[in-house]
């Protein structure tokens, strides 16, 4: 029986995959803090005097661009569009009045039967109808832009984040009103020291990237360097555009930007490998009586590799699969253990 026990676990122990421990020479980084803002973020405010009288949208709704968020109560601008434009359909009474009344003019002094004085008021009374027209024609517009401004316009699509105004309130032109965003496109700024942006390339996308608090390791679309240090404290602003769509992120909370200064060997173990128990981080190491567990501490993760800081050494072999070595190693130890 006890042969029976074990030629299995000494198959499967054969059977183990594993993988050498290796040094790999990759990038070196280091982090700073940086903070997330929106492309494009304003806060939108009233043009005309009013009341508030209807609101559409609220904190957290999505907006389409060209959507009324808000109104204002549109009485006085009602009032003052209809008065311009009663003032257009009389100019534009009066000039054709004074247009027929020209014809007559002409005809008559083309004929040689008035004075040349009689022509030129006609003329001149036919040039002010114009003007006049021209005058309340500009009024009407003046008057239709005040209309529209009671109803409020989102700029463009994007997400309401804050709402300035109650329902009733009376507002002027200047107060603000709601503030919004697009999530489609955001940035992350940080301040770099003198030496590190010096050695940052400009438009070098790999070399640099921005880790959410969730772990998303984000390749920016596009890097700038701000031209000028800030004199109090010699730093320089650098500027990451984010590729559209990023849902790991959002206005206004922080997060870690790396900037590659460098390279460095590493040793590389694959993360699949790693077992952690408690506040035990160790790997199944394959020697002459098989597999055993071994303490490691761990550094920073690249893709699916995990560097080792400590526990290690290169050309060691590491079991792929820490469930199958442990049943191994588990099978290995005397029964009164």
């Amino acid at each position: 029986m006890a042969l029976a026990l074990v030629l299995p676990v000494s198959t499967l122990a054969a059977e183990l995959a594993t993988v050498p421990v290796q040094r790999q020479v990759l990038p070196l980084e280091r982090w700073f803090d940086g903070r997330v803002q929106a492309v494009h973020q304003s806060t939108v405010s009233s043009e005309t005097s009013g009341r508030v009288q209807e609101i559409l949208f609220d904190v957290g709704d999505s907006v389409p661009a060209g959507a009324v968020i808000l109104k204002l109560v549109s009485t006085e601008q009602q009032q003052g569009y209809n008065q311009a434009a009663a003032a257009l359909a009389e100019a534009r009474a009066n000039l054709d009045v004074q247009s027929r009344e020209f014809s007559r003019i002409e005809a008559v002094y083309q004929r040689q039967l008035i004075a040349k004085a009689d022509y030129d008021r006609a003329a001149g009374s036919l040039s002010t109808a114009r003007a006049r027209v021209a005058s309340a024609e500009a009024a009407v517009k003046a008057a239709g832009e005040r209309l529209s401004y009671t109803e409020v316009k989102a700029p463009y699509g994007g997400v309401v984040y804050a709402r300035h105004v109650e329902l009733g309130e009376a507002v002027q032109p200047g107060t603000p009103l709601m503030s919004g965003f697009d999530p489609a496109g955001l940035r992350v700024e940080a301040d770099l020291p003198q030496a590190v942006a010096d050695a940052l390339p400009q438009n070098g996308q790999r070399r640099a990237r921005v880790l959410s608090d969730r772990g998303d390791s984000i390749t920016p679309d596009k890097l700038l360097l701000f031209p000028q240090a800030d004199p109090a404290s010699g730093t320089v602003r650098l500027r990451l555009e984010l590729p559209p769509q990023v849902v790991a992120l959002r206005p206004g909370q922080f997060a870690k930007v790396a900037v590659v200064v460098g390279e460095r060997e590493r040793l590389l173990v694959l993360a699949t490998s790693v077992v952690h128990r408690s506040e035990v981080t160790a790997v199944y190491v394959l020697g002459a009586n098989g597999p055993q567990l071994r303490q490691v501490r761990l550094g920073h993760a690249f893709g699916e590799q995990v560097e080792v800081l400590a526990g290690l050494a290169e050309g060691e072999q590491v079991a792929q699969d820490p469930v199958a070595a442990g049943i191994v190693a588990a099978s290995r130890k005397p029964a009164n253990e």
